[in-house]
């Protein structure tokens, strides 16, 4: 009963955090994490599995019933959440659903996408060079570690359990598949076909990703071999095939699979997906959090959003305790080859991975290769060929039209397969996915494409391509992913929590889709970690906390150099750098906490900021400590996990790279700044953090079994400008020796960061020159004149244009009249824990459109129509760390005063019932 009772709060703590119900108000078409509009959970008051609860679930539908409310029931809870979930057709019954005596709250559903895994800029790297590298191959070879024992919940798109790799099996007897359930089926999407209806079991032959997924942590082939091949896997499908419309799973449905995860006892539990609001707060972080509190060790990927800057990284993975993970490049590179045959010579290349996985580029049979111009006279194919090509392969330049169009215009030629040489000298990852291509087309090295063509300047060329390989080195290898998305949380945590192979992974694929490929994204990083999280779990014989276990991965792991400059890569990018299983189960300390968030550093004569603050800890916070500006104390405790020897320990301060999202004028910047600005610069001591241990005779002495406090005190950049908003870090490498015969040794390192200047009085919304906010007519992006006359109705309403620069916890979009008074909230007019905006166009604004419906309450359930008069826009963001309830937390935009001379609703509607869907397209971004 206890372990039951756990989870009694699991969703309700996770809701109550999420956003309040909003009828219409919040109908997503981009990013990772919307509002599915009509779906709501609905909490009721007594504990689960009780039986008050059971009548709770009766006593709510006869009262909705007698209400006369419709209703579709999407799934029920009553075994560790005490509600259900429900479809909702007319909105506005919502606000009589949360007045029943049975209900307690309610919350709108959101969705979430797959974290979409890259095809490989690299083609196809062998998962076992990464082993080399992060000690898995001697924990293997020297130890005997392969997870026998442990039971991995794997929760994604399902596994190929066909696959024989994977065991060939489905909860047989000695099968490695002994848990785990098929929550969607192959036709489920959440927005169009929104009520799943699951298969028999998990099986997916449509996808991949979870095959792929499962093959990094278990596989055990000859081509494949995962981190921990011995483990008992349960796997949990929540997402359906793609193409069925947005590739998104609703809440519920995750939630289902955790809950059914939980009931299976995993030990651990990979979440390969992400998104979200990218807080801690995000129902799913909530409840991840609550789980690794079970004893349940949560791993996940932080995102591949790295192209879009700072606060990228997406929940679950930022749950409090789950081990986010980024993603690092694999150090070898084992290709499908192409073997090319010439008249002068002969060669052999590698290739991308398909631009599309349906079409293989697979030629057992040599088929001839050329160059050929297309209509225009050009080599990049993109205008139609006048020339017949039935059975070649074409060598296409890359450039001035998209995959597709070459695919498209070879195709229609006649061509089998398209050959694209890349204008740069690396690879990179081919997109052909349409359906109108059903050939091949992969991309080449420029080198590569440029030794073909003087090739065919002596003769005919043909290439095969079949199942031979050929490794080469990555230059790459080693490095932090481009794609791995950047720290910190909103409120100063730091994030990811450390590194793994994520870039270019070879694993298993369903056998429909040619059994193996090639993929990229922290997707693949977080698989890798679950296994060693597995090899601990059995190397301890599961004797050991989950919090333990984290410190062991995140303090064995190994931070690298910033390419771009002399210093160590920010642990916004990293983490606690690259993880090495050998290091983790050899350590005999551990350092707590295993990260430092020192928040934000005010160089003045006082470090007090605006006394309600919700999470502040400003450097003057550390009790007893009097610090100079620019300071932070923190204590870490050293904990000599040997049983017989003594640990002698000092500590080495490692300067990172300071960020900022703010160029030298003071611009945002999605690719952010970095400080040292290049390799080998010269810069003032005092422009680079430092720290070190005070208070204590150094070296520090622990007895066997022993800890110590210490005192580290550390020192911000003070030399930099805090108008410039930087982020800054490193790392406190504790250097351990033990007095055995072997002299034992071991280096832990702790990352810590903080900002530099007042947090909490950042601006959140981007200032005017960079063209937002702004007020226009709906469908224009013509701002309106100040003091213009509209009318409101069907075809004419108010937009207001906004973009986040920054995350904030409160968001609210109102109109008010001359006197400043609020008359109410637009639709899309008050959310919560929003994610800020990218550059990219992808999100890159949101807005919300007056419609002459407004709402008097944040929940956006209680409307009226608006009146005739003389208003404008104001839009107030709350300021990070600031108290919703105070007004003075608020960054506030008015708009340009403009005249309703009068309002017309849809024919014989009110505003009580005016649908807004037809405002849907309203863009609220949610990265």
């Amino acid at each position: 009963m206890a372990y039951t009772a756990f989870l009694v709060g699991i969703l309700a703590s996770a809701l109550a955090s999420a956003l309040p119900f909003q009828p219409s108000a919040l109908q997503n078409d981009i990013g990772t994490a919307e509002i599915l509009p009509g779906s709501y959970f609905i909490e009721f008051h007594s504990e689960p599995a009780t039986r008050a609860g059971e009548r709770e679930h009766a006593e709510f539908f006869q009262q909705a019933k007698a209400a006369g409310v419709g209703m579709y029931t999407r799934n029920t809870f009553n075994r560790l959440f005490n509600g259900v979930a429900i479809d909702l057709p007319n909105t506005r019954h919502l606000e009589q659903l949360a007045g029943l005596p049975a209900v307690k709250r309610t919350w709108p559903m959101q969705m979430r996408t797959r974290s979409v895994a890259i095809p490989s800029s690299n083609v196809s790297p062998n998962l076992m060079f990464a082993h080399q590298h992060t000690g898995v191959e001697r924990a293997h070879a020297e130890l005997g570690l392969d997870g026998t024992g442990i039971k991995v919940g794997v929760i994604d798109t399902g596994v190929d359990y066909m696959h024989p790799d994977l065991g060939g099996c489905w909860k047989t007897p000695g099968c490695p598949f002994q848990y785990g359930s098929d929550f969607v089926g192959n036709g489920y999407d959440s927005v169009a076909t929104p009520h799943p209806e699951p298969g028999p079991d998990p099986r997916d032959t449509c996808d991949g990703h979870g095959t792929h997924v499962t093959g990094i942590i278990a596989a055990k082939g000859l081509k494949v071999r995962g981190v921990a091949p011995g483990v008992t896997l349960g796997a949990y499908r929540i997402f359906g095939c793609p193409g069925n419309g947005t590739g998104q799973a609703a809440d519920d449905v995750i939630l289902k699979a955790l809950e059914a995860a939980h009931a299976d006892r995993m030990d651990v539990i990979n979440m390969s997906f992400g998104g979200g609001s990218g807080w801690s707060e995000d129902p799913l972080s909530v409840a991840a959090e609550r789980l690794v509190r079970d004893g349940i060790v949560m791993v996940a990927s932080t995102g591949n959003d790295g192209a879009n800057g700072l606060y990228s990284s997406g929940s679950p993975g930022l749950g409090v305790g789950v081990i986010n993970v980024a993603s690092f490049e694999n150090w070898k590179i084992t290709s499908l080859s192409i073997d090319l045959v010439g008249s002068h010579k002969n060669i052999s290349i590698v290739h991308s991975s398909p631009g599309n996985s349906k079409f293989r580029f697979i030629f057992e049979t040599p088929a001839e290769v050329v160059a050929p111009t297309d209509s225009a006279g050009s080599i990049e194919g993109c205008a139609p060929y006048d020339t017949d090509h039935t059975g070649q392969i074409l060598l296409i330049k890359r450039g001035n039209c998209t995959f597709v169009d070459k695919a498209e215009r070879a195709q229609e030629a006649g061509a089998i397969g398209v050959m694209v040489y890349n204008n740069e000298p690396d690879l990179m990852s081919p997109t052909s996915v349409s359906p109108n291509v059903t050939i091949s087309l992969v991309v080449i090295k420029a080198d590569d494409g440029q030794a073909i063509l003087s090739e065919l300047n002596y003769g005919k060329v043909t290439a095969s391509a079949t199942n031979h390989t050929m490794s080469v080195d990555n230059p790459a290898g080693g490095q932090i992913s481009q794609f791995s998305s950047w720290g910190p949380d909103p409120e100063l945590r730091l994030a990811p929590a450390v590194g793994a192979p994520g870039g270019n992974i070879f694993s298993t694929f369903p056998l429909a889709l040619g059994s193996y490929t090639s993929l990229s994204g922290t997707s693949m990083a977080s698989p890798y970690v679950t296994g060693m999280v597995a090899l601990i779990l059995q190397a301890r014989s599961k004797n050991i906390s989950v919090e333990e276990v984290r410190q062991l991965i995140l303090e064995s792991a190994h931070p690298i150099p910033d390419r771009n400059n002399t210093e160590l890569l920010s642990p916004l990018r990293q983490g606690s750098g690259m993880a090495n299983i050998w290091d983790s189960l050899a350590s005999q300390a551990t350092v707590e906490p295993s990260q430092l968030s020192l928040n934000y550093t005010v160089i003045s004569n006082t470090t007090s900021g605006p006394s309600s603050t919700k999470n502040k800890k400003s450097v003057a916070e550390a009790p007893g400590v009097a610090e100079a500006p620019g300071v932070s104390v923190r204590t870490l405790t050293l904990y000599n996990r040997s049983p017989s020897n003594f640990l002698t320990c000092t500590m080495t301060h490692l300067p990172a790279s300071s960020v900022s999202s703010y160029a030298a004028n003071g611009s945002f910047t999605a690719v952010p700044r970095l400080w040292p600005e290049s390799v080998g610069a010269k810069v003032a001591p005092d422009t680079l953090p430092s720290a070190f241990i005070e208070s204590l005779e150094l070296p520090i002495r622990i007895a066997p079994g022993m800890k110590q406090n210490v005192s580290v005190r550390i020192t911000a950049p003070v030399g930099l400008s805090a108008i410039d908003r930087w982020l800054y870090s490193g790392y406190l490498r504790f250097n351990m020796l033990w007095d055995d015969q072997a002299g034992t040794a071991q280096s832990l390192h702790v990352p810590y960061m903080g900002f530099l200047g007042d947090y909490t009085q950042l601006d959140v919304l981007s200032p005017p020159e960079e063209g937002f906010p702004f007020i226009s007519m709906k469908g224009s992006d013509e701002a309106l004149t100040p003091d213009n006359h509209i009318t409101i109705d069907s075809s004419h309403r108010v937009s207001a244009h906004y973009r986040l620069e920054h995350p904030t916890r409160v968001l609210k979009v109102q109109l008010v009249d001359d006197a400043n008074a609020t008359q109410g909230f637009l639709p899309n007019g008050f959310l919560e824990y929003m994610g800020r905006n990218y550059q990219s166009a992808r999100g890159r604004f949101s807005n919300s459109t007056l419609n002459g419906t407004l709402y008097a309450d944040p929940d956006l359930t209680q409307s009226h129509e608006v009146k005739p008069g003389a208003y404008r826009i104001r839009i107030d963001a709350l300021r990070p760390l600031r108290n919703p309830s105070d007004p003075e937390g608020y960054q506030i935009w008015h708009s340009s005063r403009f005249i309703i001379d009068s309002v017309s609703l849809a024919k014989n509607a009110s505003a009580s019932t005016q649908d807004d869907d037809e405002d849907s397209n309203d863009e609220v971004f949610r990265p």
